[in-house]
């Protein structure tokens, strides 16, 4: 099933179940455009004619991209709306305190839009009993591209576009995966029309803001996790500042807040995220006598990337801003969102701008 067709699915199962639970009649239009943007759907309230909303279809809503759904939501023009497979208790808190209206398949919802207010809660048996689609959706491939390895080329892909021109060979050896991974992930990008082959040997990425967040999404909820290695505390709070552009010493490179703050000049960092090269590592554990916390403010994560020391972007001290922006957004927290936002205008807006 393909994700236009999930995505209408969970778009229709919603609206239903809403009607089912609430009564309230919603209708929707798929495929709208505006701010040069194609949106999911729009949805309008019967009877109410002032209360539309802008949609973001989520075919599996995870609380680990919970930031990157928000922040997708927020950025929709006019009033934004989730519509996801289903929203858990504690998902369902959190949008409504940052006043984000949502529906799902099992019928939860929240709308607040005067004088009209939803306020829909199911339990969890209720959800096991009535959500039927959940099974479907959640053994549905979404493709190679956007599995672990795939996000790996992608990334690589956003990061210089010109190596979609080049050998599938030489794409594979740098970036460090089979040779048939790349010729996957090509064809996927081509069927989701997010690359387009002008001639042959002659490929551009289209779509480029929806690849981004489609890439984030994914990387938050397949590969990060992956590359996790621990929650740490030191006993200098200043112990990152005094470390400063050093870490390149132990080969490792900011990620999150201290990344953000160093790029935009806007955050004060409460936490860390330090990403340690693919092997080694212990040398900055005890110099910096790292010791592990589960609720410490220091996250170390594992490289996916192989560092070119030939390359200058690779040598600095900060990973690249699409990492960081995809660490900030992961965070959920709104204070980091907005950071994300700066970011992107200041260092992804040019990615984007040149689709």
């Amino acid at each position: 099933m393909k994700q236009e067709k999930l995505e209408r699915t969970v778009l229709e199962a919603a609206i239903a179940a809403v009607y089912r639970t609430a009564g309230i009649k919603l209708k929707a239009q798929t495929e709208i455009k505006r701010r040069n943007m194609v949106l999911d759907a729009e949805i309008k309230i019967e009877g109410h004619k002032k209360a539309r909303f802008t949609v973001e279809v989520k075919k599996w809503a995870q609380q680990a991209n919970f930031g990157a759904m928000v922040n997708q939501v927020q950025q929709l023009p006019g009033k934004g709306m989730l519509v996801a497979d289903y929203v858990d208790p504690m998902m369902a808190d959190r949008l409504r305190d940052l006043e984000i209206p949502y529906i799902d398949t099992v019928g939860n919802a929240y709308i607040n839009e005067k004088p009209l207010y939803v306020l829909v809660k199911t339990t969890r048996a209720q959800a096991n009993k009535e959500h039927n689609l959940q099974g479907l959706l959640k053994t549905q491939q979404q493709g190679r591209a956007f599995n672990p390895t795939g996000l790996k080329v992608v990334y690589a892909f956003m990061k210089n576009e010109n190596l979609l021109n080049v050998p599938y060979r030489e794409i594979a050896e740098k970036v460090d995966v089979a040779l048939g991974t790349v010729g996957w992930v090509i064809n996927d990008l081509k069927q989701g029309k997010f690359l387009i082959e002008i001639r042959p040997k002659k490929r551009r990425l289209k779509n480029k803001k929806q690849l981004l967040d489609k890439w984030v999404d994914a990387y938050l909820e397949k590969l990060r996790p992956k590359l996790f290695v621990g929650t740490y505390r030191v006993d200098n709070e200043y112990w990152w500042q005094e470390l400063d552009y050093r870490i390149t010493e132990y080969d490792a490179q900011w990620g999150g807040e201290v990344a953000a703050a160093m790029l935009t000049g806007y955050l004060k960092p409460e936490e860390a995220i330090v990403y340690l090269p693919k092997h080694g590592g212990d040398k900055m554990f005890r110099d910096q006598r790292f010791r592990k916390d589960p609720v410490g403010n220091i996250h170390v994560f594992r490289a996916f990337w192989e560092r070119d020391p030939g390359n200058q972007d690779d040598i600095l001290d900060t990973v690249d801003p699409i990492i960081v922006y995809a660490d900030l957004i992961g965070t959920g927290d709104v204070r980091n969102i907005e950071t994300a936002r700066i970011l992107y205008q200041n260092e992804l807006n040019k990615f984007v701008r040149e689709d």
